[in-house]
Formats: C-alpha cells, structure tokens, sequence
C-alpha cells in the first residue's frame, strides 16, 4: 500500500524503508548465459538418457539409487566436472557407501565467509532403473551450471558447491556435513538447495519456497533477485523440513529450499518415468538462471542499501525534503551519477533531481511543492561509482550512468490533502470458530471517506492455525487473502497487524504471529475505494479436530474526506459479472468489462480457498469480453472464480451441478 500515514487528529506515524539486493547488468549477462541447450545437455547425461565417459570408459547412469552401483560412477562423473572446470574439488565421505562431492570457488576479501548451493544427487525408486530426472538430476545441474558460470570471477565470499549423497535414505550426507560444518565453526551465511526444479505440468512458471523464520534475511534476498532479473518465475512459500536445507537449520544457519510448484508436483516421482520427456525445459533454464543469479549477486556483493523515511500524506503545499542514506561495502557514485530522485505529479512523466546537499552517507533532495488534491510518485536510486550495479527503493529499477533511469515498477506516493485515521473494532465478538465452518462477522463504518491506506488487527485463540483461512471482504463485495494455511501445527493469533507495509510476509512468520506481517494479499486492493458499508471478515476452519474462538479484530484506516487525485479510472471501473448460465453443468461464461487495456487472470477456487484452474491469464484490451469455460473435470458443488487485473481484484461464487 501506499505510504499514507499523515494524522491531522494523531499522531504521524513513519516507516524507514530499506533495499539490498542490487542490480547488476554483469550478473544479468550471466544468468543468460544458461540456456536450454546447456542444462538439458547436462540433465540428459545425470539422468541416463545419453552415455557419459568416466575414468575412460563409457557408462550410461541408468540409476541413481545409493545401493546402485552406478551411483558412485555418478559421484565420480560430477566429481570431474567441478575438476574439468579447475575447482579444487573433494568427496566428503561419511559413511562406508556414502560420498558428498565438494567444490570451493575461494572468495578474494571473505575467504572464511561462505554460501552454500546444494543439490542431491541419488535418486529412487531401489532396483536396476532409476532415472531422478527431475529427483535430482535438475538440481544438480543447477549447481554445475553455477560453477561453471562463476568460476573465473572474482568473488568476494567463498562459494561451496555441494552434491549431497543418500539424501532419499533420510538427509544422511546433508546431515553429516552440516553437523561437521557447525564442529568446525563454519560462518554459513546462507544455503540455497535445489531439489526437483524441473516439472511444470501448467506452464504456470510458479515455484515453492521452504523457508522459517531465521532464514527471512536470506528468504528475501532470493526473492529480491527473482525481482531484480525479470525473472517469469512466480512463487509461494511452504515449510518443509524433507530436503537438504533442514540440516543447515537445524545448525543455526539460514537455508531455503527452491522447489517446483507444491501444489503442482511431479506425479513420477519416485518412479521409473522420472524421465527428461517429463521435464518443462524452458521452467528449469529459469529455475537454474535464478540460482545462477542469486550466488552470483550475494558472492560479487552486489548489495547496496538504501534507507529512506517514506514522505507521508497530508495538507503539505510547500517544498518537501527527501533523504537518502546509501550503505555499500563499495565506493558509491557521486558527481553527475550520484543518487537520484526521481518524482511524477498526478501520473505524469518522472522529472529528475540530483541532491542539493550530501552529508557523507546521507543525501538530500527538494521536491517542489504541489497544490492541494495533489498526487506526488517518487523513487530513488544509487550506483556504485564503478557502475556495475545499481539499486533503487522501490526495488525493480535499472539504468546506469546516471542511476535509475528505468524505473521500477511500483514508486513511493503521498497524497497532498487533508488525511484523517479511524479505529474501527468488532462488537460482536467473542465467536466461536468450528470445523468445516464459515465464521462471518462485521464491521460497520458509516462514516464517508476515501480509503488511502488500511491494516487489520486480528486476535484469535486457536490450537492448529494451519487449519485457517482468514479473508476480508470489502463493502463493495471485493475478497482477499489476509492469511491462508500459514502456521502449521502452531497455536493462536496474538496482537496480529496485517500491514502491506510489514517487512515480513505472514507466510513467513510463526505462530502466535505477533507484530506486524504482509497479508497473504495485499490490502491496497481496496485503496481510493470508499471505506463506507460493512466489513466482513471470513474465517474458514478446513480440518477437523482442532477449534477455537474469534476474540478480536479491528480496522485502522487512513482516508481522505475531499476529492482529490487519487487513482485511475482502470483502477474502480473494472466490472466482473455473474457466469451465465449459473448454476450449470458443463460449460458457462464469465464476462468482464475493462476501461483500460490489462492482464487478465480468471481462475477458479474451491470452498478450502485451493486454486485449482487458471481459465485465463493475458492481455485483453479494453471493452467488454467474453470467457467460454468447460467444467466437466470438476465435481459437483459450489466454487468460486476470481479476477485479477493490474489493479483490480474480486470473486465472484458459482455453483456446478452434475
């Protein structure tokens, strides 16, 4: 959401806002530098598909499995990889059958800091065939295409290039050497596995993040470079303890595990027909390029951090002041390239200003002043002073010499009016939660204003949270996703603020959630809507045994009682009708009208709040559309389908009768 806190009858209220990861055109020419025909050359000779030459004699790896005899052949065909590339390489051998293979690219300045990319490379099912095309040849492929790329650079932290072994018998080879890593005192600064990167049945590019609460520092940093590079790739996040990053946690160290969809997942697996045929080769080129670009931005230190209090809201007409404090373990550009704000007035073309003072990590900029009913854009963005990256805040931009020249796509925006807050609470609370049950419950706001910016407070006792969907429907009908199956086996909600502005995902969090976290979906869906009518919260209980009690929950809105410039017309005319026929049997039709050209993304849900199909996901244009749609796959009941837009989202339910 935008950052809206300006109190005429409060308090004001400020946010400092950070960026890291930064972008760098050398590691983007990297990345690219992966290609399909290089990771399928490589997935083809690990999975068995193509013979390969080892110690002179020519095997085909028609398994995998650690009591295979071929799977110390495959130990030794990646073992001369790393070594064919001149890496100091080593087996690291912790039982009488197992062996990790081990390759260190040394870093330059922090030779005794170091990241990790993993993979696995034993496969199943037992017996005399077992390919692991996707479990894990892909993987490993991944790490090889790493050390390939980042070999002859110039790193300044060490990189570790690790093929686990017996990882199907229980994490056996990842353990032993995370155990043996934390001995030995070894200053991990984060762990990338890649484990089945290779099977997308629906084109859908959408990938699963395994991740916990001490690894949101390097969580983020992944998912900042997915953002960075333009990567097609979508994501979602899971906890999973069933890979080779559970080990690295288990010690202390941040881990994430980077896995094909989890609600998408490879029905071969485990089989005999883990084959290449099954693989999505274009998904897995970006599945590798991502891991490519992620060591090699965190190993070259391409991190600049931008720190800036976000500008607020209110009935401000004069000149504003903006700061910016740039930290970076490299020199940062002044002179003609020192940072830059880049500023728009009421969606206009971005004018440019250099700072007008600098104190030495601290720049100062002047935005002029605007009239009332204004509304003000702005970035910011900074570039070493040997221009080889550059980061902006919001993150997203590019552009060098001067930085910042292609510009992110969401900015920073405060709104040049009078701005009041309101605390609104549930009086009709405590409620109870039951299983398989819709709870609803309201709250009112008769009051009239344009809503600019809105977190929920949310209190709730409960003994599985995993079990809940938590969604907020607006007074014009518009649902969203405040917290959906997050929190596993934990127990309550406590003191918890959906807040857009959170710096962590709810996903991400841990039970009982206290603090501040970014809903599952974002609440500036209902921003330069109108705030008056009934607030609806629904909590869904999808699992059995496990109950509890709604205890509390709040609105805290900002909004603005005058007109003033606040969005689009795109952004409040788009109109999404009921499918005709409705109820219906096989086929119906969804119909939508847009007031400006937009991506559409149609698809359909069930009643436990699962996406099941996506209808349609493109570019329409605007005008009125019409969506033909066969259900004859899906079973007889009551569904709903959702719209997505760039800045629209509402569902709508239907029912399927058979």
């Amino acid at each position: 959401m935008k950052k809206l806190f300006a109190l005429l009858i409060a308090v004001l209220f400020s946010t400092l806002l950070s960026a890291q990861i930064a972008y760098s055109p050398l590691v983007d020419s990297l990345k690219n530098e992966v290609t399909e025909v290089s990771v399928s050359d490589l997935l083809e000779k690990l999975s068995g598909e193509v013979p390969v030459w080892i110690g002179g004699v020519q095997y085909t790896l028609v398994s995998r499995h650690s009591n295979s005899s071929f799977n110390p052949l495959a130990a030794q065909w990646i073992y001369k990889q790393f070594e064919d590339l001149g890496l100091p390489v080593e087996y690291h051998y912790f039982n009488s059958n197992g062996e990790n293979v081990v390759a260190t690219i040394t870093g330059s300045e922090y030779p005794d800091q170091q990241y990790i990319i993993c993979a696995h490379y034993d496969d199943m099912p037992p017996g005399d065939l077992a390919p692991g095309a996707d479990d894990n040849a892909s993987g490993v492929v991944g790490v090889l295409e790493t050390a390939r790329l980042l070999k002859d650079f110039d790193l300044k932290y060490t990189v570790k290039l690790i093929a686990f072994d017996e990882e199907e018998q229980g994490l056996i080879g990842s353990h032993a050497y995370a155990d043996e890593a934390a001995s030995n005192g070894d200053d991990i600064l984060g762990v990338l596995n890649l484990d089945m990167i290779a099977y997308n049945s629906d084109d859908d590019y959408e990938m699963s993040i395994s991740t916990n609460s001490l690894s949101t520092q390097f969580t983020n940093e992944y998912t900042s470079v997915l953002a960075a590079y333009g990567f097609d790739l979508t994501y979602n996040f899971i906890s999973t303890s069933a890979s080779d990053h559970s080990p690295f946690w288990n010690n202390g160290y941040q881990a994430i595990l980077a896995i094909e969809d989890w609600n998408d997942f490879n029905p071969y697996y485990h089989t005999v027909n883990d084959l290449f045929d099954n693989c999505n080769i274009p998904y897995f080129n970006q599945m590798v390029q991502s891991a490519v670009a992620t060591m090699a931005a965190l190993s070259m230190d391409m991190k600049m951090e931008l720190i800036h209090e976000p500008l607020i809201s209110g009935n401000f007409t004069a000149d504003r002041e903006a700061w910016l404090v740039v930290n970076s373990n490299h020199a940062v550009a002044t002179g003609e390239n020192s940072p830059r704000l880049y500023y728009s007035v009421d969606e206009g073309s971005f004018l440019e200003l250099q700072p007008y003072t600098t104190v030495q990590d601290t720049f100062f900029f002047m935005i002029p002043g605007q009239v009332m009913g204004s509304k003000v854009d702005y970035y910011l963005a900074a570039q070493n002073e040997d221009a080889t990256m550059v980061a902006t805040l919001p993150g997203g931009g590019k552009g060098i010499n001067p930085p910042g020249t292609i510009q992110p796509e969401s900015f920073l925006t405060y709104i040049i009016a009078d701005i009041y807050s309101m605390l609104a609470c549930s009086n009709t609370v405590p409620k109870p939660i039951v299983d398989l049950q819709n709870l609803y419950d309201t709250i009112h706001i008769a009051h009239e204003g344009i809503l600019l910016d809105l977190n929920v407070e949310f209190d709730a006792t409960h003994t599985y949270d995993g079990d809940l969907m938590i969604y907020l429907i607006s007074p014009g009908g518009t649902e969203i996703k405040l917290c959906v199956g997050n929190g596993g086996a934990g127990q309550n909600f406590i003191g918890t603020i959906f807040d857009d502005e959170a710096e962590i995902p709810i996903s991400e969090g841990s039970a009982p959630f206290t603090g501040n976290y970014r809903p599952d979906e974002p609440l500036s869906t209902y921003d330069d809507l109108s705030m008056t009518g009934d607030w609806i919260l629904r909590i869904y209980d999808y699992a059995m045994n496990d109950q509890g009690t709604l205890n509390n929950w709040c609105l805290n809105l900002f909004y603005s009682g005058d007109p003033v410039y606040i969005a689009k017309l795109e952004q409040r005319d788009v109109t999404l009708y009921q499918n005709y026929p409705n109820p219906f049997r096989d086929e119906t039709t969804f119909a939508f009208d847009l007031p400006a050209a937009s991506n559409v993304r149609i698809s359909i849900i069930d009643m436990m709040g699962r996406e099941l199909i996506t209808v349609t996901d493109r570019q329409y244009g605007a005008g009125s559309h019409n969506i033909g749609w066969n259900a004859s796959d899906l079973q007889q009941g009551q569904y709903f389908y959702r719209i997505q837009t760039d800045h629209y989202i509402d569902v709508k339910s239907m029912m399927i009768v058979k």
